[in-house]
């Protein structure tokens, strides 16, 4: 399992030959749409049989098919990776002033901006807690270039509350990115799992999402150098993060 999430998420071709001759078969089936990963057909003529046996788009990224994320084995593989947190400002004090109805209404509306945003620029979804959303971005979905792909992400993410725009933010957002290598997969046990990336780079990423104000995205100093010739401008900071023992060497773009 491990060769094959580093097939997926790397964007290598998979090793296993059932794999290869899979991909080559649903390839021959005439679809308008099929999964990014396994070739499998979402639509078409022919696509209504494979769904039923959950070859459908993934919630996850509907470029991508269930099997291959949500209904795959648990495991996973150690990848390079980009995590992106996105958080509301505020969110307990201003829960305090709207009612239990409108708070969830403001959620919804948060949850719909920040997905397009996302899924537009490539992105896996990862957790979505309270007031918070998780995307991965790994070269198998977004490319070489997949820490550009997560700062892009994160201006359209900001763009979709209001910054930047004459009526100016509904919500106040603030963004965290980190990039490296890391564990990424379905992670679970008991019955339970979910696709998520695990270790220090998703630490990071939240940790410097907590410290983001609104309309501002904070990123280390790899993810910034992605970047750095769209964002000359951004100010290059040394941030002591909760938790961490040393200073993380970051940069605070402004939407």
């Amino acid at each position: 399992m491990s060769r094959r999430w580093q097939g997926i998420l790397k964007g290598e071709s998979p090793l296993a030959l059932g794999e290869r001759v899979g991909r080559r078969l649903f390839s021959l089936v005439p679809a308008q749409l099929r999964c990014r990963f396994c070739n499998a057909p979402f639509r078409g003529r022919y696509a209504g049989p494979f769904g039923l046996v959950g070859y459908t788009p993934s919630r996850k990224n509907p470029t991508i098919c269930e099997r291959c994320i949500e209904r795959a084995p648990e495991g996973g593989a150690l990848v390079p990776v980009s995590v992106l947190f996105a958080d509301v400002r505020g969110y307990t004090s201003l829960a305090e002033t709207m009612s239990s109805v409108e708070t969830t209404a403001l959620l919804h509306r948060f949850y719909r901006a920040a997905s397009s945003a996302l899924l537009a620029h490539d992105a896996i979804l990862g957790q979505i807690a309270g007031d918070e959303v998780m995307a991965i971005f790994v070269p198998g979905l977004a490319g070489s270039s997949y820490p550009r792909h997560a700062v892009q992400a994160a201006s359209a993410l900001l763009r979709g509350v209001g910054y930047g725009t004459p009526a100016g933010s509904w919500l106040a957002v603030g963004v965290g990115i980190c990039t490296g290598e890391e564990y990424v997969g379905n992670v679970g046990g008991g019955g339970f799992k979910d696709f998520t990336a695990i270790g220090d780079i998703t630490n990071t990423a939240a940790r410097l999402q907590a410290s983001a104000a609104g309309g501002e995205i904070l990123t280390c100093s790899v993810t910034y150098a992605a970047v750095a010739s769209i964002y000359p401008r951004a100010e290059p900071l040394s941030l002591q993060l909760k938790g961490k023992r040393s200073s993380v060497e970051s940069f605070r773009i402004r939407v």
